[in-house]
């Protein structure tokens, strides 16, 4: 994954990382125009656009249908998922008491970046906004977008 950038200013009320979940993710490659509006406006205002390594195994087959998810991906930063990655997703599976893993390796990536990156605010868009909030109730910098 490429290192931080020289951020621009951002104004207020933007986020500066935008992290897709599974569905994000899969919206993207079909072309939705609500999610194609959020990556506009995020590369626009020189956001991160990240997916977390689990995203890319929840929706990459491995055939020839993968190619227009592929594009989604080349043209974003896979986070992978490491040990403290991995802790940090068990920490907030304890903290909101689920069992939502995969949903968790997402808020932990969104949570991490924003430290890393030095980011001030982030959007995660998913199809499952009730468990990220869940187990992102205490970062208010993460908003989570149903699309």
């Amino acid at each position: 994954m490429a290192g931080p950038r020289r951020r621009r200013q951002v104004r207020p009320g933007v986020a500066d990382l935008l992290v897709l979940d599974a569905e994000g993710l899969t919206k993207a490659a079909a072309g939705d125009r609500y999610v194609a509006a959020w990556l506009e406006r995020a590369r626009e205002v020189d956001a991160d656009i990240l997916v977390p390594a689990v995203t890319v195994a929840e929706v990459v087959r491995g055939g020839p249908g993968d190619a227009k998810v592929n594009r989604v991906i080349k043209a974003s930063d896979v986070v992978a998922a490491d040990e403290a990655l991995a802790r940090s997703a068990g920490a907030l599976l304890g903290r909101a008491r689920s069992r939502a893993t995969i949903d968790a390796f997402v808020a932990a990536t969104a949570a991490a970046a924003l430290s890393r990156l030095a980011a001030s605010r982030c959007f995660v868009l998913s199809s499952d906004p009730a468990d990220l909030e869940a187990l992102l109730a205490d970062k208010p910098e993460v908003q989570v977008i149903r699309v």
